[in-house]
């Protein structure tokens, strides 16, 4: 993904305000190290009450700092909202894409900064030593990062007061490839996905548990075709070897069959379609098992982008609706 540095320095220091580096939340019993950026340059509101639903994690009444951290050999960022240590919160898993860094992505999807805001603790990972991306299912080792997900949710559990029915996963490119594949991977552990730019990278299994999903695909993406085919335009030189599909076959399918897929494992019963701006067509899939439902936003014109975010993709990147507001609004509605 194409990065304009000045406008990664401009509100990379927005984000880096107010904080600073610190050590694993605190508690005896934490052996990882932190230190993260993304505090907000707006205030924050508390976060309200749980809900009488809350399942808090073993994590509640340790307090821990927003930072860089540690878990499994990589670094995370994490960003905390404002919030007493015994209230469970909800938590985002916020995904880079392809030769990207958490850094650059709480930047560029300002999950962290909107997300915190909110009242949401907000987790940004780094992908593994040696390759700047994620393993999907279908490559070599496919299982690999969601194997390290859910490691790192259950130690997130552990060091931070998290409500335990509300963790959610979004991502851009190769990572909301991986937040999809997660809804499988992960066996209904997450309430929620929102894949931007990437629903098609990954496809349903059979028994997949009903999870609600939000995504965001633009009609002229040139890395990730809405239409289906081939990634990159067929230019597999764009591709690290990591990445490579067992059977090589790199043929992916159209961005609305997957999601009509989703919605027939999910057993959704009702489909309404509405333009809620000019460039931006909605499908909603409702009736679903357990009250989930999906959502896909069809930005007319979008490339490999983040609707809503600074323009530094590759491609338009529509105005017309701001992503990370529509994810944020869905999770909390969960």
């Amino acid at each position: 993904m194409r990065r304009s540095i000045l406008a990664l320095l401009v509100l990379g220091g927005a984000l880096l305000t107010g904080c600073s580096d610190s050590t694993e939340p605190s508690s005896p019993a934490q052996s990882s190290s932190p230190a993260q950026s993304s505090s907000s340059a707006q205030p924050r509101t508390h976060v309200p009450a749980a809900r009488s639903s809350a399942v808090p994690s073993a994590g509640c009444g340790r307090q821990a700092t927003t930072g860089r951290h540690t878990h499994g050999g990589r670094s995370y960022l994490l960003t905390l909202p404002k919030s007493d240590v015994r209230t469970p919160v909800p938590l985002v898993v916020d995904l880079h894409g392809l030769r990207s860094t958490g850094f650059e992505q709480a930047v560029y999807s300002r999950m962290a900064m909107v997300g915190s805001a909110r009242g949401f603790a907000v987790v940004q990972p780094e992908g593994a030593d040696g390759r700047t991306g994620w393993k999907l299912p279908g490559m070599a080792n496919g299982s690999a990062d969601i194997a390290y997900v859910g490691s790192l949710l259950d130690h997130l559990e552990r060091t931070l007061c998290v409500d335990k029915r509300r963790e959610f996963a979004t991502g851009f490119s190769n990572g909301a490839g991986l937040s999809a594949a997660l809804v499988c991977g992960l066996n209904g552990r997450l309430a929620g996905v929102a894949p931007v730019a990437g629903l098609n990278l990954a496809r349903p299994c059979p028994q997949a548990r009903p999870t609600t999903i939000v995504a965001f695909h633009g009609t002229a993406d040139l890395v990730i075709p809405y239409r289906g085919g081939s990634p990159f335009g067929g230019d597999r030189t764009q591709i690290p070897a990591w990445m490579n599909p067992i059977d090589g076959v790199f043929a992916l399918p159209p961005v609305t069959a997957l999601a009509g897929q989703w919605a027939r494992t999910f057993g959704c019963t009702g489909t309404t379609r509405d333009t809620p701006a000019n460039e931006i067509k909605r499908v909603s899939h409702t009736g679903c098992q357990n009250g989930t439902r999906l959502d896909l936003y069809t930005i007319t014109g979008g490339g490999h982008t983040w609707p809503g975010a600074l323009p530094i993709g590759i491609g338009k990147t529509t105005d017309q609706i701001d992503a990370t507001k529509l994810i944020l609004d869905t999770f909390s509605a969960l």
